[in-house]
């Protein structure tokens, strides 16, 4: 079910959002931060939700701070029992923000995977969202990051993990 459920997300986004690749190396990065390797055995599905001067948000208004802040990518990766949600910010200064970007992100997350359930009649899939806030900067306001602990937020049912910027990640090993 994971596999069908992945493939209507894959189908509902407009393709201006989404890059799509099969098994290999992926290399995320924006215009400032480090790059991230991303090392993945299967096919994922990668939105560029925070592209310059495109509003994913028309019907938000834009003045309103933190309104329509995201992140950088939501990585969609089907695993055997269960499909993984990955949002990605990459930052390279002080990351003490990124987690309203990541929380935002989440919020559309559950949105864009809820919409393909209905879309599919509402099948039973275990789908578990990740925060990943990749940085080579110091985390201030929150503990010494922890590569193998997720953090609970507080916030929402949403765990999350700070990561340095500039490694190699095996997306396998994050999917827990």
């Amino acid at each position: 079910m994971t596999d069908t459920i992945f493939q209507k997300i894959s189908d509902i986004i407009k393709s201006d959002f989404k890059d799509t690749f099969a098994g290999g190396n992926v290399v995320l990065q924006d215009s400032t931060s480090k790059n991230v390797k991303i090392n993945k055995t299967g096919s994922f599905l990668c939105l560029q939700l925070d592209k310059r001067n495109t509003s994913i948000f028309p019907f938000f208004e834009t003045s309103i701070e933190d309104l329509c802040k995201v992140s950088d990518k939501v990585m969609i990766y089907p695993k055997t029992d269960s499909l993984f949600v990955f949002i990605v910010e990459l930052k390279s200064s002080n990351p003490t923000g990124a987690i309203k970007q990541v929380r935002a992100s989440f919020e559309l997350s559950k949105y864009i995977c809820g919409t393909a359930k209905r879309m599919l009649n509402n099948p039973e899939v275990d789908i578990k969202y990740r925060g990943l806030i990749f940085s080579h900067k110091t985390f201030k306001g929150t503990t010494k990051p922890k590569n193998l602990d997720y953090f609970q937020d507080k916030n929402s049912e949403l765990k999350y993990k700070h990561l340095t910027s500039g490694n190699n990640f095996d997306l396998d090993s994050l999917c827990y």
